[in-house]
């Protein structure tokens, strides 16, 4: 008894820390959402393992098994919806999870046998993991993570599934809390859900944490207002040789600061954000160089294609109304194309895409140019 004692206190003491530094992170990380869920499951966690350890037999044991054991399932459940979002369906499980835990609270206050008070608390937990595992099979990856954490969820609503049945049939209406609670068969599930339940736990911490990493990466490669690839994401990408032959496209909005001067700053970021909509149309890796320059990298077209490619976004774009700007105000913008060749890197061209884009606006700007046009070459504004 004294080593089971001590084992609880260790198990208390770990929820506890765990919940202190999964709160902590959540605070650091901007009140990140998940973690927050996390650190509230694991508290209550630590709670009823104190409770167990130090108030066996007491109405505690009781009030843990009948109140706080419903609570912690459900924050695991929101913790899992939290990590991966879905839109739709969640009110549904929400109200019956609470229809389900109203009865039981209204059977615990009316003095109903603990029977049928448990058969609700089991159905509610019950409900919580099986909405938790079908949050998952939706929106996973296929990622061996989230193949794992499904498999691990997905046996404890098994294991909650298997108490109503066990519940019913082994135990009956005449048991008592001591007996259900005290049986060696739920001690049995209790400690195999323990283990699923650390699993559980690791899985997730290890998902948000990736997460996480994933959406600074994201933050530290995009431009913050269009959430096109920014330049540091551009030189990652334009340094790398070439296995065939490729094109870039750089271009620039015509008098752009005229926009800003005559409509506002407002107008100008909504200008920007038309032409960067129809970059990234193209399904092509697209750049905010900076301002109101752009940059777009074609491995494996031809020449023609880029030139077919940038002339569709000039008349797109010329075509765009913009918010703030009058209907009949048309804006352009003018394009240079250059060509790079097998093992060399799209960087290389940029000197070359750079002076057909000068060209371009040395010649009356709302126009396309390829590299190569002029036999007098003409100086770069860009750094290559």
């Amino acid at each position: 008894m004294t080593s089971m004692v001590g084992l609880n206190i260790v198990i208390a003491a770990a929820l506890g820390v765990l919940a202190l530094v999964c709160a902590i992170a959540s605070l650091s990380l901007r009140r990140n959402v998940p973690l927050a869920w996390l650190a509230g499951g694991l508290t209550v966690g630590t709670v009823q393992t104190l409770i167990l350890t130090f108030a066996a037999g007491s109405p505690l044991e009781y009030f843990s098994a009948m109140a706080l054991a419903p609570l912690g399932f459900l924050f695991a459940n929101n913790a899992i919806h939290a990590l991966m979002p879905q839109s739709g369906g969640r009110r549904h499980f929400l109200a019956a999870f609470a229809g389900l835990s109203a009865v039981a609270t209204a059977l615990f206050v009316l003095g109903a046998p603990f029977f049928y008070q448990a058969l609700f608390v089991q159905a509610a937990c019950t409900l919580a993991m099986i909405d938790a595992a079908l949050r998952i099979a939706r929106t996973m990856k296929w990622r061996l993570l989230d193949t794992t954490l499904l498999a691990s969820v997905g046996i404890l609503a098994l294991l909650r599934v298997a108490r109503i049945p066990l519940l019913i049939w082994y135990f009956g209406p005449e048991a008592a809390f001591s007996d259900f609670n005290g049986s060696s068969v739920e001690l049995t599930l209790l400690a195999v859900e323990s283990l699923l339940t650390l699993a559980i736990i690791t899985l997730v911490i290890a998902a948000i944490i990736g997460e996480t990493i994933a959406t600074f990466r994201h933050q530290s490669e995009r431009d913050g207002l269009t959430g096109l690839l920014n330049r540091r994401a551009l030189d990652a990408l334009a340094n790398i040789p070439a296995r065939k032959a490729g094109t870039v496209i750089l271009c620039d909005i015509d008098h752009f600061k005229l926009v800003n001067d005559r409509f506002g700053h407002q107008a100008g970021d909504d200008v920007i954000c038309t032409l960067a909509n129809i970059l990234n149309r193209t399904g092509y890796p697209a750049v905010r160089i900076g301002g109101e320059e752009f940059a777009l990298l074609l491995p494996e077209r031809s020449m023609q294609d880029a030139l077919d490619l940038a002339e569709m976004v000039r008349a797109r774009l010329q075509a765009s109304s913009h918010p703030g700007l009058p209907v009949d105000e048309r804006i352009t913008a003018s394009f240079g194309v250059a060509e790079y060749a097998v093992g060399a890197t799209p960087a290389s061209s940029f000197s070359n895409a750079d002076a057909a884009l000068y060209l371009a606006k040395n010649a009356g700007r709302n126009r396309v140019m390829r590299a190569g046009e002029s036999e007098k070459p003409l100086p770069s504004r860009h750094a290559a």
